[in-house]
């Protein structure tokens, strides 16, 4: 017997040797969608949210529901850019201080959790709450007057302005931590006393009511690009992504690269990466992508040979691949669209040769290190690729429906509701992924609840923008 034939031989009796199951496995670490979050909070300083129960996920449910309607709406109806940029941000920031503890990952009770929060809404969250509603009602409720003051503001529009500065700072702390919030006190610092800097950096500084009437009342602070695109394409591609989620469309992908990939011996790491790319396509969040994926193929990666170290290296750069995977990508595309003005679609072609390059270079890698740790072959009984695709064929329809639409001049705004609206309905073709009432308002939760620290963190980067600018 060759060299040649004595490996395929003992290829073949690692896959016969390897038990078969009837879906893939998941590791007991991960079963339950409550330990895949703790993970993803644990690791995405994107999402140390509260578990509430009671009447307050029944509020906090009706705000994010309301907020993605409203979003929504707004892409049909005739509403004031910066009307709908205060309202947005000011639903935000309540829903923000009402799911963000203020102590990162507090589940303090008693007297220390009444006041400050922790597993419950606390005193100063209420109060936070409060101010963020009284400082976004006030520029709406007398528009025309307040929108001609900016270069003028009076005590009270200082007063809320600052107010309102703090909140989307706290919030932002709250979110993503100090780092970006130093950053932008440090830019608001340099606003009032450039005095004291030397040269070319040095200017005159300014005074409480100019920069305050600049970052609140303008559009060139709180309210200017950066939350505009979070209000707009973030929100609406989150909201299409959960749309995704909730009917299906996840588990589908997953099933999908178990059945494309074969039985060779770098199969296990194959399929981890297609599968990677197909959920990065829908939710455009590296870690939340790597622990969803992780639930499922870790078991995989280990019967195949793989070490922890290993295994972990193969899931965190398929999940990572998630912001260059089109059509979704990351929060920066849109950035990118908004501040070079480019079209989204642009953006997306920019995108297509950094993702084959990338998981191409994940692919090479993983047929060397298969052949060097010795990897064996691991079957899984799932549906045949082919019976997969007759079935749930439509998952795939609308991220085609969205780089469609675009080709034929419409906006990426109207493209994602399009394509929003296409999933959902093609959902009910069958019972299993319908999106029913129930998981509609999930649906519509999941997608403002996504969105909350993007949102603080444009408006922290408005506040640097309308400094250096």
């Amino acid at each position: 017997m060759t060299d040649s034939e004595d490996t395929a031989k003992t290829r073949r009796d690692n896959v016969k040797d390897v038990p078969r199951h009837a879906a893939p496995e998941v590791d007991p670490e991960f079963q339950s969608p409550e330990a895949n979050q703790d993970l993803i909070e644990t690791y995405e300083a994107e999402s140390p949210t509260r578990k509430l129960t009671g009447p307050w996920a029944l509020i906090v449910t009706a705000i994010a529901v309301g907020l993605s309607v409203y979003a929504l709406y707004a892409t049909r109806a005739t509403i004031s850019a910066q009307i709908y940029r205060t309202a947005f941000l000011g639903i935000a920031l309540v829903l923000t201080f009402l799911l963000y503890p203020m102590i990162r990952g507090s589940k303090r009770t008693g007297v220390f959790g009444l006041i400050f929060g922790g597993a419950r809404v606390g005193l100063i969250d209420l109060v936070l709450v409060a101010a963020s509603v009284m400082v976004s009602v006030y520029p709406i409720r007398n528009f025309d007057e307040f929108v001609y003051r900016a270069a003028r503001p009076n005590e009270t529009d200082v007063l809320m302005g600052t107010i309102c500065i703090i909140l989307v700072l706290e919030a932002t702390r709250r979110t993503i931590g100090w780092i970006l919030p130093a950053v932008a006190m440090g830019g608001l610092a340099y606003a009032f006393r450039g005095d004291v800097f030397p040269g070319q950096w040095g200017h005159r500084g300014y005074e409480l009511d100019r920069v305050v009437g600049t970052m609140y009342i303008s559009l060139e602070g709180l309210y200017g690009t950066a939350l505009a695109v979070a209000a707009t394409f973030i929100v609406l591609f989150t909201i299409y992504g959960a749309v995704l989620e909730f009917s299906g469309a996840g588990k589908f992908f997953l099933d999908f690269s178990f059945a494309a990939t074969g039985s060779k011996p770098s199969g296990a790491g194959r399929t981890t990466t297609i599968a990677g790319f197909l959920l990065g396509t829908v939710s455009g969040s590296g870690v939340a992508t790597t622990v969803t994926l992780g639930s499922v193929a870790w078991p995989m990666l280990k019967r195949a040979g793989y070490s922890r170290e290993s295994g972990g290296a193969v899931l965190s750069a398929g999940g990572i691949g998630a912001i260059l995977s089109p059509p979704t990508l990351g929060a920066a595309a849109f950035l990118i669209a908004e501040f070079l003005q480019i079209s989204y679609l642009e953006v997306l072609r920019m995108a297509i040769i950094p993702t084959i390059f990338y998981y191409l270079s994940i692919f090479l890698m993983i047929e060397l290190d298969a052949r060097k740790m010795g990897a064996t072959s691991v079957a899984i009984e799932t549906e045949p690729i082919w019976t997969l695709t007759r079935k749930y064929w439509y998952h795939f329809t609308s991220l085609i429906a969205i780089v469609v639409f675009m080709v034929l001049g419409y906006t990426p705004m109207t493209a994602v509701v399009y394509a929003t609206g296409l999933a959902f309905l093609l959902s009910f073709l069958r019972r299993d992924t319908a999106i029913t009432p129930p998981r509609i308002v999930k649906t519509l939760r999941a997608g403002s609840v996504s969105t909350l620290s993007v949102a603080s963190t444009c408006a922290t980067a408005g506040l640097i923008v309308g400094v250096m600018t």
